[in-house]
């Protein structure tokens, strides 16, 4: 049974390492890091941490090996890449050199509103909740 948890352990972290390994030799992923890197927000992103629904992912992988409209949804996806980058180049991204740190979510820079209301957010913030609801769990 032990070896068994093994195997399965040792199967979901090769799965990591995977998806890990295909988002760092990502050529957008890539480009954008050096372009922190030029703006010296490189530190700041670097404290984030990354959250990946596994079970969606898996769901969309497994939908898309069974249909056959895969391809309208790959063709939907790249537009929606493109629409993505071009709302990225034309925000306005401050200079590193600005007065004020500018705050990040998602690869958006907040408005002054919205940085009062996550700070609200965060008052009343329910760890444990939001753990259950994103299907999280620390097993000792």
């Amino acid at each position: 049974m032990a070896s068994e948890n093994d195997k399965k352990k040792r199967l979901g972290e090769y799965l990591w390492a995977e998806i890990n390994k295909a988002i760092l030799q990502s050529p957008d992923v890539q480009l954008y890091l050096r372009k922190l890197e030029k703006l010296n927000l490189i530190d700041y992103v670097s404290e984030y941490n990354l959250v990946l629904e596994v079970d969606k992912l898996i769901d969309n992988i497994l939908k898309k090996g069974n249909s056959t409209e895969s391809s309208s949804g790959e063709i939907q996806l790249e537009k929606d890449l493109i629409i993505e980058k071009s709302e990225r180049k034309s925000s306005d991204i401050t200079s590193a050199f600005s007065p004020k740190p500018m705050q990040w979510i998602d690869g958006k820079i907040l408005s002054k509103n919205e940085i009062l209301f996550e700070e609200y957010l965060n008052l009343d913030f329910d760890e444990k909740h939001w753990m259950k609801k994103a299907k999280i769990r620390f097993e000792n």
